[in-house]
This record gives C-alpha cells, sequence and structure tokens, in this order.
C-alpha cells in the first residue's frame, strides 16, 4: 500500500497530461499555467481550499502534495530546516494497536528487527482529533509494547516515546497527525504471536 501511495502521489504530481490556461510565473525561469481542474477520490468530489493551486508546466500536473495526501488518510510534515517533506501513511494491511484506556490514540507496527541482543521496533503513532478527550494541541507520548507468545506469555516489553526523532530532534504529536516513532529493548521478541499497545504517559507540551 505505501508503494502504491508513492506511485499515484508521483504519478498525479509528474505524469498527468493537461490543457494549458492562464499563465503564472513561478520564477524568472519557468513559466506554468493554472489548471482550474476538479479532484474527485474514491468517488467524493474534493474542494481545493482557495489557498491551494493546480499548475500546468510542460504538459504535466503540480498538486499540492498536502491536500491530495490528507484526502488519502495521509498526515504531511515540513521540516524547513533540512527542505524535507515527509509522509506518513498506515498501509492497508496494517493492524492498528489501541489501549482501551486511550482509543484516540494508534500504533501500526511496520517492521521489527534484531540487532545483536536487541529488538528493534519501527512504527506509526496517531493521535486523532479528540477535543473532548484531549483540549491542548502539542503532546508527547510514552508508551510501551508487550509482546506474548502463542502461549500468551510475556515474551518482553519495548519502551518508546514521541519525544526524540531518529536524529535526536524534540518532536510532538498533534490532533490529527501521524507520526514515526521508533522503541526498542534487549531481547529478542521476533518470534511474538500478538502485540499489545500501552500508553504510559501523555504531556501536554507548550
Amino acid at each position: 500500500m505505501v508503494q502504491n501511495l508513492k506511485k499515484f502521489l508521483f504519478g498525479l504530481i509528474c505524469g498527468i497530461t493537461v490543457t494549458a490556461s492562464t499563465a503564472v510565473y513561478a520564477s524568472d525561469t519557468i513559466q506554468t499555467y493554472l489548471f482550474p481542474v476538479r479532484y474527485e477520490i474514491n468517488g467524493l468530489n474534493k474542494e481545493m481550499e482557495k489557498e491551494y493551486a493546480t499548475l500546468n508546466y510542460n504538459g504535466h500536473a503540480y498538486v499540492p502534495i498536502r491536500f491530495i495526501a490528507e484526502n488519502l488518510g495521509a498526515f504531511v510534515d515540513y521540516n524547513e530546516q533540512d527542505s524535507e517533506i515527509k509522509i506518513n501513511h498506515f498501509p492497508a494491511s496494517t493492524v492498528l494497536l489501541t489501549d482501551n484506556k486511550y482509543p484516540n490514540i494508534h500504533f501500526g507496527l511496520i517492521d521489527l528487527y534484531l540487532d545483536g541482543g536487541y529488538t528493534g521496533i519501527r512504527g506509526l503513532l496517531s493521535l486523532d482529533d479528540i477535543e473532548e478527550l484531549l483540549t491542548k494541541k502539542e503532546y508527547k507520548i510514552d508508551f510501551k509494547l508487550n509482546f506474548y507468545d502463542k502461549k500468551n506469555d510475556l515474551m518482553g516489553s519495548a519502551l518508546g516515546s514521541t519525544k526524540y526523532g531518529s536524529s535526536g530532534e524534540k518532536r510532538t504529536i498533534g490532533m490529527g497527525e501521524i507520526k514515526y516513532v521508533a522503541a526498542g529493548e534487549v531481547g529478542d521478541f521476533s518470534k511474538y504471536d500478538y502485540v499489545k499497545l500501552e500508553i504510559l504517559d501523555i504531556e501536554e507540551q507548550k
């Protein structure tokens, strides 16, 4: 599903032949055209906000990636310092884990790997937009993944947090967002039968 999403977005941005209309100069060297097109996603018409525009450059359509990705259920984040656009999306085959105490928080296990005597976990954590449960904008979430064998015995637990990214930068998660998270612990949990999510702490960030 991730690959299909990437191909779909790439095709939309780079591969659609269109008819030009009003000319717009995006820079001193590139000439583009406003393309007044309508969007239909999964059979539903999607109105594009006024601040967005679809452009035609050399016969290809360039669309706002946030508009398209979010309408496909993905979350888009921009790192201005690194000039990097990040798109996070739960693959269709991903089993979403939820702690019953926090029904608006979900975790999807994307990858589990062994590094010597250490089990590392890569996943996605989402915070649904439910104002009744959380009223502030940004949060740090600490969580634990409990791995069980076929006999329902606990094999081990891995701790994780939204506090820091892969390169050590401080991060938070807001309502409606999906963030990449990592967890891990000493031990081999690779032959687990099932896993449970446990939310340890939610801290409001100011």
